[in-house]
Order: structure tokens, then C-alpha cells, then sequence
């Protein structure tokens, strides 16, 4: 497995992990990404399924030719829940002025490194160097 698969696939089990976790309180009262949002964690899983795709899809050898295509969808998919978190982040949903919580911030990391994974995915294996002997 190459670094970008595998940062793709932490980043994705991270964001599925980040989506239980607290994003926003008020008042005492937690809300979860699942609790909290309405189409954007929507996107939070797809962008967390198609980092964990590539990497299932190397492990078990599934396609010679998924990683690469899998890693450009995963980033963009990431890249995409990267800035909606941010949006959120900024403008969190519901009213009041919610405080945000460790699952918001892990979420952010975790999208970013779906972005970043699928990136390093995309970019072309590099050829050994030879030996010399």
C-alpha cells in the first residue's frame, strides 16, 4: 500500500469516527455531524467511504486500475468536505451561538487528509532505481 492510500484510509475512518463525536454544543446539550446536519453529512460519508475504498480495494486486490481513479474521486470528494465543514465551522447550523467541539476539528483533519491522501494516490508510481552492482 503506498502513503497516499493509507493517509486516505485513516482520514476516512477518521471522519466516519468524527461524525459520533460532538460537533457543537449549547446550553449542555450536544449534537453529533449526523444530529446537526441535513445533506452535508451526506457528503461527510461519501467523502469517508471513498477514502477507505481505495485502500479496501488494494488490500484485497480488487482492481489494478481503481487506486489511481478511486484517489481522484476521493479528493475530490474530501476537498469538498473540507470546505463544508469550514463553512460550518464559521456558520454552524441551528440557532444560538453554538461552541464547537472535538468532533468538528477531528472532521476537518480527517476530510483533509482524504484530500491530501487522494492526491498522493493520483501521482504516478515511481520506478525503482537500480542497483548497483
Amino acid at each position: 500500500m503506498r502513503p497516499g492510500e493509507l493517509v486516505g484510509a485513516i482520514g476516512g475512518l477518521g471522519l466516519l469516527v468524527a461524525g459520533f463525536l460532538p460537533w457543537y454544543s449549547v446550553g449542555g446539550e450536544n449534537a453529533t455531524a449526523w444530529q446537526a446536519f441535513s445533506i452535508t453529512d451526506i457528503v461527510l460519508a461519501a467523502a469517508a467511504v471513498m477514502g477507505l475504498s481505495v485502500a479496501i480495494c488494494v488490500l484485497f486486490r480488487i482492481s489494478v486500475s481503481y487506486p489511481v481513479a478511486g484517489s481522484s474521486v476521493a479528493a475530490g470528494f474530501g476537498a469538498v468536505a473540507a470546505l463544508l465543514i469550514v463553512i460550518r465551522m464559521i456558520n454552524p447550523p441551528g440557532p444560538g451561538d453554538p461552541s464547537l467541539e472535538i468532533g468538528a476539528w477531528l472532521g476537518l483533519a480527517s476530510a483533509v487528509a482524504i484530500t491530501l491522501g487522494g492526491y498522493m494516490g493520483m501521482q504516478p508510481m515511481k520506478a525503482p532505481k537500480p542497483s548497483a552492482a
